[in-house]
């Protein structure tokens, strides 16, 4: 029973050794001790290179010897040491993991404050492109009802321009016809006038004639009344 519990501890042992060396290179933090001190070598006899780490320090794990318990890392300015592996996890502490909520929390707040604005902004620009577009509607149909305004004041223009049209051309007509007519009466007219002077000359010889022929028409008295 003892040899099962030793092989068992071994092979845990050996699985911790095997997991920490293929977590070589990643990051770990300094636990919520204060403050860890880093030295040169692997065991507090050796020098001090940093008197203390605080707590939350980002490092970089470089070799990991679980069997003595101390782990050799790089610290954020590039020196390089051992500190004890006990002091080392591999998420952030508490305080960072605060840190960075309250972080996220206000660059979420200002977040949601510029998008609140952004929202503002838009639901005023969509306002004014609403009014825009109902402005440009009521144009619209204005300028609608103007056209067929328009359209009916063609038509009629059309028309009238036919009508007039037509009664120039019936003027035209009429003045030939009166023009006919005044040329018809004037011919009558110096038809008339030869006529009558015709007459009036027949007249006057004929009454020539008669005065000439009268005299010879009277009957002629008898001798016997002569001489009595």
């Amino acid at each position: 029973m003892m040899n099962k519990l030793t092989g068992m501890a071994a092979a845990a042992l050996l699985a911790a050794s095997t997991f920490t060396v293929a977590q070589t290179g990643s990051t770990r933090y300094i636990t919520d001790e204060l403050h860890v001190p880093m030295r040169s070598g692997k065991g507090n006899e050796f020098r001090i290179l940093h008197r203390g780490l605080p707590s939350g320090t980002k490092l970089t794990l470089l070799e990991d010897a679980p069997d003595d318990g101390w782990s050799r890392v790089r610290i954020p300015g590039g020196e390089e040491g051992w500190v004890p592996r006990q002091y080392l996890v591999a998420e952030p502490v508490a305080e960072i993991k605060l840190q960075r909520a309250e972080a996220n929390l206000a660059r979420f707040e200002k977040m949601e404050g510029n998008l609140g604005g952004e929202v503002r902004r838009l639901e005023g620009e969509n306002h004014k492109l609403g009014s825009a577009l109902q402005t440009a509607q009521e144009k619209s149909q204005q300028l609608e009802k103007e056209l067929k305004e328009l359209k009916a004041l063609s038509a009629d223009a059309v028309a009238l321009n036919q009508r007039h049209q037509k009664l120039l051309h019936q003027h035209e007509l009429l003045k030939q016809e009166q023009m006919m007519a005044e040329a018809e009466i004037q011919r009558l007219s110096g038809s008339d006038t030869q006529k009558w002077y015709m007459y009036g000359a027949l007249s006057v010889g004929l009454g020539a004639i008669l005065a000439m022929i009268a005299p010879h028409l009277r009957p002629r008295r008898r001798r016997s009344e002569w001489a009595n």
